[in-house]
C-alpha cells in the first residue's frame, strides 16, 4: 500500500505533464527554421551529394521528361506526380515523349526508412551516385529521468518512452539530362572480378546532351515520430530539392 501511495500521485503528475506535449504523429504545418523545415515538432532537411547547374533557356523550351523508379521497400509514395507538379509551377511543360523534352529527369529512390547506425544520411551522402546507403554511426537518443527509487523509475521510464527522438532518411539518386548542340558523352563501367581481374565495358556514347548525376537525402527527425507521418514530408522535401535544379 505504502508503494501505491507513492507511485500513483507520480503517475498522474506524469500524464498532467505530458498530456501538454506535442507529438509528430499527425499533420502540422510546415515552417522555415535555421536547421531546414519544420512541421509541427518535426525538424526536416535535404541534402545533394554535389551541385548542379543547368543552362538556362527561353519559356517555350521549358520542356521536362519525368520517368522514376522505387526499388525502396516504401511503395506508394506518388513521387512522380509531386515532381511534375512543382515543375508545372515554376513554369515548365511535362511531356511524355522524350523527343519533345529539353530535359529528361530520371530518379530511383535507393531507401525509405530509419536512420540507424548501418544505415545513416552521412553515410549514403558519401557512398555518391550509385554508391552505398551505409557509413558513419548515428546515435538515438532517449531522454528519460530515473530518481527517487520505484515512483521515480515509473515516471522516468514513461517520459524516456515518450520523449524518444526518432530519425527516418529518405535516399534517391536521379540523372538530370539536358540537350546540348555539340556535347558528347560516354560511358565506362569497372567491374570487380575476383581479386586480381577487373571487367571493363565501354560504352557508345550520346551527342547533344549534358548528363548530370546526384544523390539527394533527406532527413526527418522528431519526438515519437511515426514512419507515416514522416515519410510524405520526406518526399515533399525532395521533391522540392529537385524542382529546385531548375
Amino acid at each position: 500500500m505504502r508503494i501505491v501511495r507513492y507511485v500513483l500521485p507520480a503517475l498522474l503528475a506524469a500524464a498532467m505533464v505530458l498530456g501538454g506535449c506535442a507529438t509528430a504523429t499527425g499533420p502540422a504545418p510546415q515552417s522555415a527554421s535555421a536547421s531546414g523545415l519544420s512541421a509541427g515538432n518535426m525538424k526536416l532537411s535535404a541534402r545533394m551529394s554535389s551541385s548542379i547547374f543547368l543552362q538556362p533557356v527561353s519559356p517555350s523550351r521549358r520542356i521536362v521528361f519525368v520517368s522514376g523508379h522505387n526499388t525502396s521497400s516504401a511503395q506508394g509514395l506518388h513521387f512522380t506526380r509531386l515532381i511534375k507538379q512543382s515543375l508545372i509551377e515554376k513554369g515548365y511543360r511535362i511531356t511524355d515523349d522524350p523527343a519533345r523534352a529539353e530535359y529528361m529527369l530520371m530518379y530511383n529512390i535507393l531507401y525509405v526508412g530509419k536512420e540507424d547506425q548501418s544505415y545513416t544520411a552521412a553515410g549514403a551522402l558519401a557512398g555518391g551516385f550509385g554508391g552505398a546507403v551505409i557509413g558513419a554511426a548515428a546515435s538515438n537518443t532517449t531522454t528519460g529521468a530515473v530518481a527517487g527509487g520505484l515512483a521515480g523509475a515509473v515516471v522516468g521510464g514513461i517520459i524516456g518512452n515518450f520523449f524518444q527522438q526518432n530519425r527516418y532518411m529518405m535516399v534517391v539518386d536521379i540523372q538530370l539530362e539536358q540537350r546540348q548542340a555539340g556535347t558528347y558523352t560516354t560511358t565506362n563501367t569497372y567491374a570487380d572480378q575476383g581479386t586480381a581481374s577487373t571487367v571493363h565495358t565501354y560504352h557508345s556514347g550520346v551527342k547533344n546532351w549534358m548528363f548530370y548525376r546526384d544523390r539527394i537525402v533527406a532527413q526527418a527527425e522528431g519526438t515519437r515520430l511515426t514512419f507515416d507521418y514522416a515519410t510524405p514530408a520526406m518526399s515533399q522535401e525532395v521533391s522540392g530539392e529537385i524542382s529546385g535544379l531548375f
